[in-house]
């Protein structure tokens, strides 16, 4: 027999503590797979609902304007218009003239009938004729392809910078077409040519809120009201830029649209930097030493768009971006903290060409289009659209995207599965983003404000124009 010694009754409570810790170690082991297990499972499950319950916004169709050819404004016409208006002198009529005939725009462009006019009728009730040529058509279009009954509609936005009357455009378009009482209803002002993408954001929100609902977007500016007549050349510029035009896009976030539904929305970023003096102060609406009220555009556009360019890619990028360029762009920015480069080698920025098959950049001006153009190393076919849509419909302000977007599509060259970037500056100053996904097949065949005369473009648009 083994005796019961204090030596074995030492050796047999360490075998016991021993144990015992092995088994503490062994239930502390399943309980920590326990949670990796359940933390793994927690996040597959919040994946999976996210993916199964998230509100999906589609663009069903969209619709922009053309005028009727009387409305048609070659730049001869408009620079003939200037010297007779009698408001210019020598100086600003040789301006305008030198600004229009080297701004990109062609001659097929559109200004409304009070413009045409002899002296130009610049009045609010000349204003409401043209906001209603343009959205009125636009609506009745897209109503009529897609048989929809207003009152299906569940939220309409409209925005219009620089006209905001009483009623607003929205009431407007409410009384129109006899939309429901309980329609929710808003309009923007005052947003700049970024509008169009601030309108498509208030809609995803409110899609996000609310179920199996349809959402209208009207973007349009109104030219009537806004023709400055003073002598700032700075004023000048808009005179020479903006044109007629408006879209009416139609979003839904039902299932049963999918099928029907061109585009889905994949990611919408809004960058503003009104807190800078410089940017706040880059387009202005203000009165000049006479009273006369015009828009103040600034030389410093480019450069201002490019830095909130940056700022809003900067965001984007983590969003779109393959992971191999990500890791690429993100060693080159730790490396010029740590190394900076020379002043010759600039800036890097991501290929984004690796992430969108399409660039819809804000027709503003040729100015713009070619620093974004170069700022994103793009190339000439990457910016087509946007040139083009500023030579055929000059400016038109928020719904230039649109534009561009229909030119690709007369085109044939959206498939399904390409991703689009739409891109649009404005007044504040603000860049915006969208990035849609085309689901479906886009048939070049189908009738848009391109397609009567898509087979000639594009078209080479020399550094001085013709009269």
């Amino acid at each position: 027999m083994i005796q019961d010694s204090p030596k074995n009754r030492k050796m047999a409570k360490d075998q016991s503590f021993m144990l015992e810790q092995t088994r503490i170690a062994e239930i502390l082991i399943l309980v920590a797979d326990f949670r990796v297990l359940a933390a793994v499972t927690l996040s597959v499950a919040i994946a999976l609902y996210l993916s199964f319950n998230s509100k999906h916004v589609y663009l069903v169709d969209f619709m922009c304007y053309k005028a009727p050819n009387t409305l048609r404004v070659p730049l001869s016409s408009l620079i003939e218009h200037v010297e007779r208006w009698g408001k210019f002198d020598s100086k600003t009529i040789e301006f305008q003239t030198k600004i229009s005939e080297r701004s990109g725009i062609g001659n097929e462009t559109y200004l409304p009938t009070g413009v045409h006019q002899f002296p130009c009728d610049l009045s609010l009730s000349s204003t409401i004729e043209e906001v209603e040529m343009v959205l009125f058509t636009i609506v009745q279009d897209l109503f009529t392809k897609h048989r929809i009954d207003p009152k299906s509609v569940d939220i309409i936005i409209t925005n219009c910078s620089l006209v905001c009357p009483t009623p607003s455009l929205a009431t407007m378009m409410i009384n129109k077409f006899g939309f429901r009482s309980n329609i929710r209803s808003f309009n923007l002002s005052g947003m700049g040519c970024s509008a169009g993408l601030l309108s498509i954001s208030l809609a995803r929100d409110l899609l996000g809120a609310h179920n199996n609902s349809l959402a209208l977007v009207l973007s349009m500016e109104s030219v009537s009201s806004n023709m400055y007549h003073g002598q700032v050349k700075s004023m000048l510029l808009a005179n020479c830029l903006f044109r007629m035009g408006g879209a009416a896009i139609l979003l839904s976030n039902r299932k049963s649209d999918r099928q029907i539904a061109k585009y889905e929305l994949q990611h919408l970023v809004r960058t503003h930097l009104g807190s800078k003096d410089n940017s706040y102060k880059c387009v202005v609406q203000e009165a000049d030493d006479e009273g006369y009220t015009g828009v103040s555009l600034s030389r410093s556009i480019p450069q201002v768009a490019g830095e909130a360019l940056k700022t809003n890619m900067t965001t984007l990028a983590a969003l779109v971006l393959p992971y191999s360029e990500l890791i690429q762009y993100g060693l080159s920015i730790m490396w010029k903290k740590v190394w900076p480069p020379a002043k010759k080698r600039g800036s890097c920025i991501p290929d984004f060409k690796k992430a969108f098959d399409h660039f819809c950049i804000h027709a503003g001006g040729r100015a713009v289009i070619g620093a974004i153009k170069e700022f994103l190393k793009l190339k000439d076919r990457d910016v087509e659209a946007s040139k083009m849509t500023l030579y055929r419909f000059g400016n038109t302000s928020s719904s230039s995207t649109w534009y561009s977007l229909s030119y690709l599509e007369a085109k044939g060259r959206v498939r399904q599965g390409d991703r689009v970037w739409q891109l649009a500056f404005g007044s504040g100053f603000k860049c915006n983003s969208a990035v849609w996904k085309c689901i479906s097949k886009i048939k070049p065949d189908n009738l848009n404000v391109w397609s009567d005369r898509i087979d000639q473009y594009p078209v080479e648009v020399p550094a001085v124009m013709d009269h």
